[in-house]
Order: structure tokens, then sequence, then C-alpha cells
């Protein structure tokens, strides 16, 4: 069991009953939104409902793929990891940048060959490239089988018990198969609207679950032998349980007592929403994690404002250092964008500066994708590609820099590490800071225990220490 900040927790774990759930809004219905008539004389196989899943994008989509898993091995269908094994491939897609879609479709041309090998075999698509093209996804791509929206999976799974002949008491039910972390969404879409962000036309209005539904499936996983969630939201900040309004800060302290849960994180948050409440749950719940994903996208109020952000830079400073002096070792991680419409390069080097300024523990820097229906689209994307590499590596060198020292501070000091691998003589972890380390593997460490390390070593990416007896 790993240490506690506060009072002690029970550590058995209470099993909780698998249960469907529909992530986002209840179903809504499209016309031909699930099946596309397969061409004469394609037959589906008698047996052995497999599928087999790919999935792109950011930690929601990485969640849905565990929700509609679960929902095909309550119907009969078995999960693969090999492909070749499978009957039924689904991609679970992201339209966050055009490259995101731009992998999918590449994934789509490789399922081509694997369709057409052996009769019956289907491809589905959903996520959010699957919500942004609609039905025009059939005329685009002709041996695509089924598109549907995650907030209809039922349904899907429904159109594909039609087809299929399958067994549930064969697969177990419910039943998924989890390392030790696991994501769990607490909120569904977005109402902030970011000139530059295709988010809430592809998941809809913001929709929070209330906070009963996601501590049950806290507890489920917990059940399945996962000791660490992190709490999902496009804007996780603003939760509110549409039965009582609690916010996150009370979600955090519901959660975090699920027996069996070592450790609670949480992302991604809008500094718009950070308030006392949820920096003290932080700092005061033993097993909420003192790490905070705060983007800030850019330097500059005036792209700041083209961006619709509403906030300033100095706002954003304020919020940051309350944060820290509140959260004793807090570290922050943060989304920049670059070579948004217009940027210049003195805009750009006050990003650069902010960044410097601020010394974030890590940085996710992407250049600007003018995405369709976002007002963003509108402006001529005037920043060459070449210019956009250029600002990104220039961050990226910076924040190696940054990186690099701010590790250097965990030196010598004792950390609490959650052991997730083991092999090859070493172990793999990571810290409440969220900071993976390594280390020599002592006899008799396992995967799910929480050791106590002293750091011995540190670069910009990780760390390295010795376990204590």
């Amino acid at each position: 069991m790993p240490e506690s900040r506060g009072k002690s927790r029970d550590p058995d774990i209470v099993t909780a009953p698998p249960r469907l759930r529909v992530p986002g809004a209840p179903l809504t219905f499209e016309p031909r939104a699930f099946s596309r008539p397969r061409p004469n004389g394609h037959k589906r196989p008698p047996s052995g409902q497999r599928f087999h899943l790919w999935v792109s994008g950011c930690q929601m989509n990485e969640s849905d793929a565990d929700y509609l898993t679960q929902g095909m091995t309550a119907a009969g269908f078995s999960a693969v990891s090999e492909l070749d094994q499978a009957d039924i491939a689904i991609l679970v897609t992201c339209s966050v940048r055009q490259n995101a879609e731009q992998k999918a479709y590449g994934r789509f041309r490789e399922l081509k060959a694997w369709k057409r090998a052996r009769p019956g075999r289907a491809i589905a698509m959903t996520g959010c490239m699957a919500n942004k093209e609609k039905d025009r996804l059939y005329d685009r791509l002709p041996d695509l089988d089924y598109r549907f929206d995650m907030r209809q999976y039922e349904a899907f799974v429904q159109d594909l018990q039609g087809e299929y002949e399958t067994d549930p008491a064969q697969t177990g039910g419910a039943v998924l198969q989890h390392g030790l972390t696991a994501y769990v969404p607490a909120i569904f879409g977005c109402n902030e609207v970011c000139s530059f962000c295709i988010v809430p036309f592809v998941r809809g209005i913001e929709r929070s679950r209330p906070l009963a539904d996601v501590v049950e499936d806290v507890r489920r996983f917990a059940s399945q032998g996962v000791r660490e969630v992190t709490l999902l939201g496009q804007t996780i900040n603003s939760y509110r349980d549409p039965e009582n309004g609690a916010r996150l800060a009370d979600l955090l302290e519901a959660v975090e007592r699920v027996p069996g849960i070592w450790r609670v994180r949480f992302l991604t948050s809008h500094p718009r929403h950070v308030h006392d409440d949820l920096l003290f749950a932080i700092r005061d719940l033993p097993r909420v994690c003192e790490h905070l994903h705060l983007p800030f996208q850019s330097g500059d109020d005036a792209i700041l404002k083209q961006m619709r952000r509403r906030y300033t830079t100095d706002e954003y400073r304020a919020i940051i250092a309350h944060a820290r002096s509140l959260v004793a070792d807090l570290s922050v991680s943060t989304d920049v964008i670059v070579g948004y419409p217009g940027e210049t390069e003195d805009q750009f080097q006050r990003t650069l500066a902010l960044l410097e300024e601020i010394k974030f523990d890590v940085v996710h820097i992407q250049g600007f994708s003018p995405r369709p229906r976002t007002t963003a689209a509108r402006q001529p994307d005037d920043v060459a590609p070449a210019e956009k590499k250029r600002r990104i590596n220039v961050l990226l060198e910076a924040q190696r820099r940054i990186a690099e020292a701010a590790n250097q501070r965990w030196l010598g000091r004792c950390v609490e590490v959650l052991v997730e691998r083991v092999g090859d003589g070493e172990f793999t972890g990571r810290t409440r800071q969220n900071k993976v380390l390594v280390g020599s593997a002592p006899l008799g460490i396992e995967a799910g225990t929480v050791r106590r390390v002293r750091v011995e070593q540190a670069t910009a990416w990780q760390l390295r220490g010795q376990v204590l007896n």
C-alpha cells in the first residue's frame, strides 16, 4: 500500500458488478448511422466473432475503446490483439489535427487488403473523425461497413448482433482486463469553443456524468486490479454533478475513497476554472496526485484573444504561482500551439519567454492545424510549415533544458513510485508528479506495488533511483 499523506484507508477491494454505460449523451439515431449493405455474395462467418480495435488520439478515445470493448464482450464478441485473427476491425479515430485524420485514412487503406482476404470480414469506424465526416465516409470509403457515434455504441453492438451469431455466455459477459491504470470519463463535450478546436463540433456540448456513476465505474476498475485512475474531461475542472451540483473537488474526494484505488489524477483543466477548492483537494486528499495539466496555448495576449481562450498571460501566471504556493512539489504540464494564423516572430518569442519563465515539467507542442467549422479555419494559414517546425524545435530545445533542471531538484530525495513494469532486471514506474522513474529491480518487487525510491540520477525525460527497504 502507498504511504498516505492523510488518514489511513481500508486496503480491501470491494467488488462491483460490471455495468454497461453509454459514453456521452443519450442515444440519438441518424439515417445510415450504423450499417451499409454489403455487396452480394458476402456472408458473415457463422462463429468466431472476434474484433480488433485500433485506437488513435487522446485519452478519451482510449476510454471510449474500453467501454466499447465492454459492450462487445457482453454481447458475445471476443477481443483479439492480432488483426489477422479478427472478423471485425474497429477504428477509433481522432480529428483534432489533420495529420490524425491522415493516419486514420492510412490505416483504413491497410485494412482493405485484410478485409478482402476472407469473406465476411467487416470494417467499422467511430471517434471524432467519424463524427465529423458522418455518412460522407460511406461514399469516400466503399469498403467501410459501419460508421457510428460512440454515444450510440450500444445500438452499433445490437446491429452487429443482428448479423453475427453470438453467445454472451462464452465470452464471460462484460469483463474487461486492465493493467494498473485506467481512464474514467467524468465530463463529455466542451462549451469553451476555442477558435482552433473542433472538439465541440464532434463531441457536443458539455455534459457532466452523475458523481455516483463515475464512482461506480471506478469501483468496477478497482475490482479488476486497477490501482490508479485518471478522470477525463475536455475541461474537467468545469465538472458539475447534474443531480446535486457537486464540483470536481467533491468528485475527487469520492473517488479517492474507493477501496483499492491508490492514486487519482485528472485532466484536462482550463485556466478559467481553477479555483481554490480544487487546489485544496490536490493538497489535502492523500491519494490525489500533485500534478496539474493546464494548457496556456500561447504567450501572447493578442493571440490568446483570437483563440478565444478568455484569459491573459498575466492571469495565467497568477494561477500557476497561486497553485504552486498552495501545493508543495506540484508538477505542471501544458499544451502550446505555434504558427497560429498571423503569429509573428515577436509573438512567438513571447510564448518562448513564458515557457522559460514558468518552467513547466512537461510541454506538449503542436503546430497550428486548421480544422473545419472552427473560426480559425477561416483565417489564412499564413505561417509556413517549415517555420512552424522551426518554432516547435526551438520550444522543444528550451523545454529539454527546463525539464532537466526541474528533474535535478529531485536528486537525493525519496519519492513514492507506483511500479508499472518489471523485467530484464529493471523496474519502471511513475512518481506522484507523473515523472517516469526506472531502477534496478530488487528481488521480489512486483508491478502494482508502491515503493519508496531514492532518486540518484535525473535527465530531462526520466529519473533513476534505488528502491529503499
